[in-house]
């Protein structure tokens, strides 16, 4: 029987993006000693999400292979959290509090955008890239800054890119920030600590680029 990406060339991956295992471990929940037979795991939850930590391709992970072929995947360099803490983000309402959160989000767009040249992530719902660009952050400094949750949430963009999920489509509003786009995906997230986080992706009118705009905490 042939053996499906994950167990074949999991390690092979860890190495090529730069993750050590004990990070890999760490991101996955599990001991270090553990990751060698988490690779021969056939359970499809398990695989979806190394698939998001590692981000690469469900679909590909699970596949079949003879001689797999590393070239054949969408791979991003893999770079270091941001090191941004809870405790450095103020909790408060008050004007103070919104411009230092806003400051936090946007200083970690900056940071985010050196690390990853390319400026996208591959979803794995949307089974394509979605992209960070100047809206993107003008829009999430705006109206993430106003909850600290909301903050709190755009600290796991990584994951947010990778793994939400689409849930509705709704026409792109005729103002100046959403003009170039055709349509808006709503997709949604479950962030551990926080609940339920809203992106909204931009579909671009001509070329149907996906375009992160806006990220929110859903609060109850």
């Amino acid at each position: 029987m042939n053996q499906i990406y994950f167990e074949a060339k999991g390690e092979a991956l860890l190495e090529r993006i730069g993750m050590t295992k004990a990070e890999f471990a760490r991101r996955m929940g599990i001991r270090k000693q553990n990751v060698k037979a988490l690779f021969k795991s056939k359970n499809l939850e398990t695989i979806y999400k190394a698939a998001g930590v590692m981000g690469v391709p469900f679909e590909i992970l699970v596949g079949y292979i003879e001689e797999p072929d590393l070239s054949e995947i969408p791979l991003e360099p893999y770079e270091e959290e941001e090191k941004i803490t809870e405790d450095g983000i103020p909790t408060g309402d008050t004007p103070e509090d919104v411009v230092k959160r806003r400051n936090i989000i946007s200083n970690f767009y900056r940071e985010w955008k050196m690390k990853n040249p390319l400026q996208r992530r591959f979803n794995l719902s949307l089974k394509e890239y979605i992209n960070i660009r100047f809206v993107s952050i003008t829009e999430t400094c705006t109206h993430a800054s106003r909850t600290y949750l909301s903050t709190l949430a755009v600290l796991q963009l990584d994951a947010i890119l990778t793994g939400a999920k689409k849930v509705t489509t709704v026409p792109a509003k005729k103002n100046q920030n959403q003009k170039e786009f055709d349509k808006m995906l709503i997709m949604h997230y479950l962030c551990p600590g926080i609940g339920t986080v809203k992106m909204t992706v931009g579909v671009k009118r001509k070329t149907h680029e996906k375009v992160q705009y806006c990220i929110t905490a859903l609060e109850a």
